[in-house]
This record gives C-alpha cells, sequence and structure tokens, in this order.
C-alpha cells in the first residue's frame, strides 16, 4: 500500500512538472515574433523539431506543430507575436504553408 502511494505521488509530480513545462513553452512560443529567409535549419533527431535561423537569431520552433520537415533554407518563414501561427512561403515559389497549433 506504502508502495502504490508513493508511486501515485512521484507520478503527480511528474504530471505537474510535464503542464508547467508545457505552459512554458507555449507562454514562450506566444512571446516569438520573427520575419524573414531561413538561413539555417536542422531538426531534432528524435521528434523532428526545426531549430532555424532567421536574421541571425536562431529559433526553436515548437515541438507540438508538425512542420513535417518542410522548412528549407531559403523559404521565407513569419510568425506574429501573440499567435501561434507560422506562415511558410516556399523559396521560388508562390506555396504558402500555414502551421498552427
Amino acid at each position: 500500500m506504502k508502495v502504490a502511494k508513493f508511486f501515485i505521488c512521484v507520478m503527480a509530480i511528474v504530471m505537474a512538472g510535464m503542464l508547467i513545462r508545457h505552459k512554458v513553452s507555449i507562454h514562450q512560443e506566444l512571446n516569438l515574433g520573427f520575419k524573414g529567409v531561413v538561413q539555417k535549419v536542422t531538426y531534432s533527431e528524435n521528434k523532428g523539431t526545426p531549430t532555424i535561423t532567421v536574421n541571425n537569431i536562431n529559433y526553436s520552433l515548437h515541438n507540438s506543430i508538425d512542420f513535417r520537415h518542410m522548412i528549407d533554407v531559403g523559404d521565407t518563414i513569419s510568425k506574429e507575436k501573440g499567435v501561434v501561427l507560422y506562415k511558410l512561403i516556399k523559396k521560388g515559389t508562390d506555396k504558402v504553408l500555414l502551421f498552427n497549433d
């Protein structure tokens, strides 16, 4: 019985930590605002989360949005502050892709 209570307490703490981390991540995401040409892009191995360089600034993009490895160097990307919506214009085309949470 003590083991079960301990396990429940540990799980509650872990879940609370995950929830707080998610809320902090969303808050940080909302505070981002940028527009420009993608100078560099890398994707994490585990989730494929992109990190991009725009205007010589690195941005780690939200890991709950599936960008499907569609961001390439030379594309134009923008995100307004206060909104979790990314607008991607593919290089050399008029093709516009929208990504949101």
